[in-house]
């Protein structure tokens, strides 16, 4: 076995009608475990003390009022939401859980607020602040709107672009103050950042997740590499990282998934969460989007030498 600095400890293949096919994003908060697909219109839902495999029973949530008395079943791809981030954010001193849109076609910008607490359901960012977000050239740079994940710290939103096209990596940053007192993206913008990423040979990789990691304050992200002309038709996976970022935007580290004889996964992650800490290192859950398979979770651990190296 090759020495890296992540081993996968669990893998599971999760059959299409288990809940989410086609998985985007994942974040845990307090004892339950939320998923979202690109392919659906709400989360699913199970607690922190299953082991994930084909039996898990998940609670649905829908994410419109609509849905309350329609089946779950996945939609078509031109008629999909396209959830692809998935995170927690702190709004007026409670923990909510921000969906985003990729914003990729008109019926993908939306964002919506969840409250656990209450269930509660809102729009927090509209087509007005998709309009802010893809004429911004530092968050494209040029090309076609792809939002593919998000993540908070304290005091700041990051929203990234997925940057495989047009190998600009743009992460655009937010005022959380000032989104908490109702203000639009436009009026809560605060600085960009333009990321570095790794390449599989000459395949660029594209961000696909990021977790905000306190106690290191890194964001803790992955990247995707997978061969595709634009923003909508799927391509050929060769694989993905694991990236360390610092919050201003540098790469501290990064790591290839790789089997047990040290061969990249042609897995395509699509969402990063953190579990738990151990005396080797840090346990975080990742969730793979198939395009049309079965979709994959992972648990996996991220050495404490790899957050030593990114610090270096």
């Amino acid at each position: 076995m090759m020495d890296t600095n992540i081993t996968i400890l669990e893998r599971f293949s999760i059959a299409q009608d288990f809940a989410i096919g086609a998985l985007s994003g994942v974040i845990a908060l307090d004892d339950a475990l939320y998923l979202v697909g690109d392919d659906v219109r709400y989360l699913a839902k199970t607690t922190l003390k299953n082991r994930i495999n084909k039996s898990t029973e998940f609670e649905k949530i829908p994410l419109f009022e609509n849905d309350k008395s329609i089946g779950f079943e996945p939609l078509i791809k031109a008629e999909k939401p396209d959830f692809e981030a998935l995170t927690s954010i702190n709004l007026n001193g409670q923990q909510h859980i921000l969906i985003m849109g990729s914003g990729s076609t008109e019926k993908r910008k939306q964002a919506l607020l969840y409250n656990p607490s209450n269930h509660h359901i809102q729009t927090l960012f509209n087509a007005v602040d998709y309009q802010f977000l893809e004429k911004n050239l530092e968050l494209t740079g040029g090309a076609e709107l792809n939002i593919e994940a998000v993540c908070s710290d304290a005091l700041h939103l990051y929203i990234f672009q997925r940057g495989n096209i047009n190998r600009h990596h743009g992460v655009l940053l937010f005022e959380l103050a000032q989104i908490q007192q109702g203000k639009s993206l436009e009026q809560s913008y605060v600085q960009a950042l333009n990321l570095q990423l790794p390449n599989i040979g000459d395949a660029v990789s594209g961000i696909s997740d990021a977790y905000y990691f306190a106690p290191q304050n890194v964001i803790v992200a992955t990247a995707a590499v997978e061969q595709t002309l634009n923003t909508y038709d799927d391509g050929v996976v060769l694989g993905s990282f694991i990236v360390v970022l610092s919050t201003e935007g540098k790469t501290l580290a990064t790591q290839l998934i790789q089997d047990d004889k040290g061969q990249p996964l042609a897995i395509k992650v699509e969402g990063i969460t953190w579990i738990e800490s151990t005396p080797d290192g840090e346990v975080f859950l990742l969730v793979t989007d198939s395009d049309g398979g079965d979709s994959e979770v992972l648990t996996v651990l991220i050495k404490n030498s790899f957050f030593t190296q990114s610090k270096a």
